[in-house]
């Protein structure tokens, strides 16, 4: 599956362990596509290894980091708390967003080398 809206940059630490980072701000209109890519990619990670998200330090397989803040004609208004639930693949935002609002999205996954391999050839990531 090829992702639309998560343009990731990859780095990677000494023991091997690899971040996956992709910002996103698209137009107000593709706010909801962006949401539902991001559960795409949640729902998937949480299939691969139903024992995480967890610190890599401790034993998991992976963890990931996800910031939404609302815009308000390009400057940021409203810092929002998401939430994802693995068992119905629900990601909730709170407060939600307004109808002249867009979104600016961070999204960090962290994996293992297993995690980064399956991650890679499911959202055909080179």
């Amino acid at each position: 599956m090829k992702l639309q809206f998560l343009e990731f940059d990859r780095s990677e630490d000494a023991e091997g362990v690899v971040c996956w980072d992709a910002l996103a701000q698209p137009a107000a209109e593709f706010t909801q596509a962006l949401l539902e890519e991001v559960v795409q990619v949640l729902v998937w990670a949480h299939q691969f290894d139903t024992h995480g998200p967890g610190p890599l330090e401790n034993g998991a397989n992976w963890d990931f980091d996800l910031q939404i803040t609302w815009l308000q004609e390009g400057t940021p208004a409203l810092v929002a708390q998401p939430r994802f639930v693995p068992s119905t693949g629900q990601l909730t935002v709170q407060p939600e967003r307004q109808a002249q609002q867009c979104v600016a999205l961070s999204l960090t996954l962290s994996g293992t080398p297993n995690f980064v391999h399956a991650f890679c050839e499911r959202f055909d990531l080179t």
